[in-house]
């Protein structure tokens, strides 16, 4: 018997990971895992995902529900209905589901030291893990992140990276990589890359992070469908480490900063603001 956990936050932009991961059928069990920090209303989310799935544009209104239902939408999650469409289901849509406040959740962990099967984890958050984890899942845990590694590490991680990256470094920075999971930060051994193609032809930073959501939750949701996902084996170490970004850097001056340095670079390169 082989159960897979997926652990996430919830919000907008991981229910794309969710749906994705919800279509695996190479493990025995799906558990999901999701922290609820900002308390969502689960009917709330139920109305508006129905309602408006697949759509690409929404009206005032409707984007005025969905800013209430998740306490904000970022540009990035902007991005994402503009690019790929209001997903079907919301990260709470799906069987054998877990909310919790707090991934140390005595109840969570009690129930996973009685699982006996192989276990594996993926995770998509914005929170480091408990070593207690890593012991018990015999580090088969794979993390998600929204950014070429070793390049640039933590939250928001693209974003700010870019701030002090020459056009070529942003350009190979941009795009998601899976690890595996150790006690550092977006240090552990990495199992795949995928860089973006073209960047400085994205509207802006937040179109490119929105992009990078993607790629990550493509790689993810890939990998876990593989004959030998989590062997371990298949992974390389990180010879060296880039920046650490942390998200209480990222204040809204830094979030101007960013996008105005992307547009900048973006007309250094010769490409027009309006280029899709």
């Amino acid at each position: 018997m082989k159960t897979l956990y997926v652990l996430t936050e919830a919000l907008f932009h991981t229910a794309y990971l969710v749906e994705k991961m919800a279509m695996n059928n190479r493990f025995d069990n799906l558990v999901f895992v999701i922290r609820n920090n900002y308390q969502l209303n689960l009917q709330a989310l139920d109305e508006l995902h129905t309602a408006h799935a697949g759509k690409t544009e929404l009206s005032d209104d409707a984007l005025q529900h969905f800013n209430q239902a998740y306490g904000g939408l970022s540009e990035a999650e902007l991005c994402m209905i503009n690019e790929f469409g209001v997903p079907e289901k919301h990260c709470f849509s799906v069987s054998n589901l877990r909310v919790v406040s707090d991934f140390n959740d005595n109840e969570l962990q009690g129930e996973i030291l009685a699982d006996k099967s192989f276990k594996c984890a993926a995770i998509f958050l914005d929170c480091i893990l408990s070593d207690w984890w890593i012991d018990t899942f015999e580090q088969r845990i794979i993390n998600a992140h929204s950014a070429v590694l070793p390049h640039a590490r933590g939250m928001y991680a693209i974003e700010q990276y870019l701030l002090a990256a020459t056009p070529e470094q942003a350009e190979a920075a941009a795009g998601a990589t899976i690890h595996y999971v150790n006690s550092g930060i977006d240090k552990g051994n990495i199992i795949e890359t995928k860089a973006l193609q073209n960047i400085w032809c994205k509207p802006s930073i937040w179109a490119v992070k929105a992009a990078s959501y993607h790629a990550a939750f493509e790689l993810l949701s890939n990998y876990c469908t593989q004959h030998n996902c989590f062997s371990l084996s298949d992974a390389k170490s990180q010879k060296e480490f880039g920046p650490l970004f942390l998200a209480k850097q990222f204040t809204t001056q830094k979030r101007q900063q960013a996008a105005r340095a992307f547009l900048a670079i973006k007309q250094s390169q010769g490409e027009t603001y309006g280029a899709a």
